[in-house]
This record gives structure tokens, C-alpha cells and sequence, in this order.
């Protein structure tokens, strides 16, 4: 019976993995509240993960804000200008879609092409900026670059987004299941199962860096 509360039982260290989850999951919601912070919480989000899968420093807490604090700055100029792209594109398909020749529709073809290239460099550039020191062209480069050499990886965490989009849109209960588990830990297992693809990726280029 001792042995089963004892903190290095492997029942013991997945209830307490689960529980950092939860609290980490809590920190990122409340930091993104203001909006304009998001980028920076989901940096933060991503160092804390990626400490977690390579199991460096349980302080979660500390290690969030250390993080907010330190890319603030980058990650919000890159998160506004995905948001200005964003919006840019949506107004684009907008337009495109009112019309209906072939013109429009080779158009409309190269924009979803332009769509998944951004995608794929969001889903890097915040991880990247959260482990790596580099400036702001640079962080965007290495995640278009690192997309592209990882295309495997690229397409499961692809994958990882379009099927939360899914879920979202395929019912009102996914969509309300997806909303309850966001709430609990959902962010937080998402950005940990994502970090056990970046923390290969990034071993790689740490070596190169050092």
C-alpha cells in the first residue's frame, strides 16, 4: 500500500503529470484574456511543454511567466501579423467567392496553397520563438524551413489542428465537447503531445546551435 503513494509509483507521476497539466492549462487561458497576449501565452505554453516532455524543471509556474516575460515583445508582433494576414486572406476568399470563372478559381487554389504555408509556420514559429533565441526574421524563417524539412511531422501536427477544427464544426456536442476539454486541459495536452514532435525536431538544431 505504501509503495502505491510512493511518488516514484507510475500511477503516482501520471496523476501528477495530469495535475500540471490542468494548472498549466489554467495559467494559459487566464493569460490569453487581454487578447493581444496570446502570442506570448502560447510561447509560454510551448516552453513549459517542451520542459515537461524532456522532464528538465517541474516549475511551472515560474517557468510560464519566465517565458511571457522573455518573448513578449516577438510573440506578440508575430501573432498581430498572422492576425493582419489572416484577415487580409479572409477578405481575399470573400471576394473570390462572389465570383464564379476559372480565373477566380485557379486564384482561389493558390490562396488555400498561401494558407497552408502559413499555417504550417504558425504552428512552428511560436515553439521555435519560445526555445530558441533568434530575432523575429529569423524565427520566422527557421519555422518555414523547419516545416518544410519535417514534412511528416508538419502533417501530424496538421493533422492534430484540422481535426480539433472538425470537431468544432461537425455538431453542436463535439463542439461543446471540445469547448469543456479546453477548459480542463485540452490547450496543455494539445501544446505536450505537440512537444514530443519538437522536442526531435529540435535536437537537431540545438546541436547545430551549440
Amino acid at each position: 500500500m505504501r509503495s502505491l503513494f510512493s511518488p516514484d509509483n507510475a500511477v503516482m507521476q501520471f496523476i501528477a503529470k495530469i495535475f500540471d497539466l490542468v494548472v498549466l492549462n489554467l495559467i494559459f487561458i487566464l493569460s490569453c484574456v487581454p487578447v493581444i497576449t496570446i502570442g506570448a501565452s502560447i510561447s509560454a505554453l510551448y516552453y513549459v511543454s517542451l520542459k515537461m516532455v524532456r522532464e528538465e524543471d517541474p516549475y511551472i509556474w515560474q517557468n510560464f511567466w519566465k517565458s511571457f516575460r522573455q518573448n513578449f515583445k516577438q510573440s506578440t508582433i508575430v501573432w498581430l501579423l498572422f492576425i493582419a494576414i489572416s484577415l487580409f486572406l479572409g477578405m481575399d476568399f470573400y471576394i473570390i467567392n462572389s465570383q464564379d470563372t476559372v480565373l477566380f478559381a485557379v486564384v482561389r487554389t493558390g490562396l488555400w496553397v498561401i494558407c497552408g504555408i502559413l499555417f504550417s509556420m504558425f504552428v512552428y514559429i511560436f515553439p521555435v520563438i519560445s526555445h530558441f533565441v533568434c530575432t523575429t526574421r529569423q524565427a520566422l524563417k527557421n519555422a518555414a524551413l523547419m516545416a518544410i524539412a519535417h514534412l511528416p511531422y508538419t502533417f501530424l501536427l496538421l493533422a492534430g489542428h484540422a481535426l480539433i477544427v472538425f470537431l468544432c464544426t461537425f455538431s453542436t456536442k463535439t463542439f461543446a465537447l471540445v469547448v469543456v476539454l479546453s477548459g480542463l486541459c485540452g490547450f496543455s495536452v494539445f501544446s505536450f503531445t505537440a512537444c514530443i514532435l519538437f522536442s526531435s525536431i529540435f535536437k537537431k538544431y540545438e546541436t547545430e546551435e551549440a
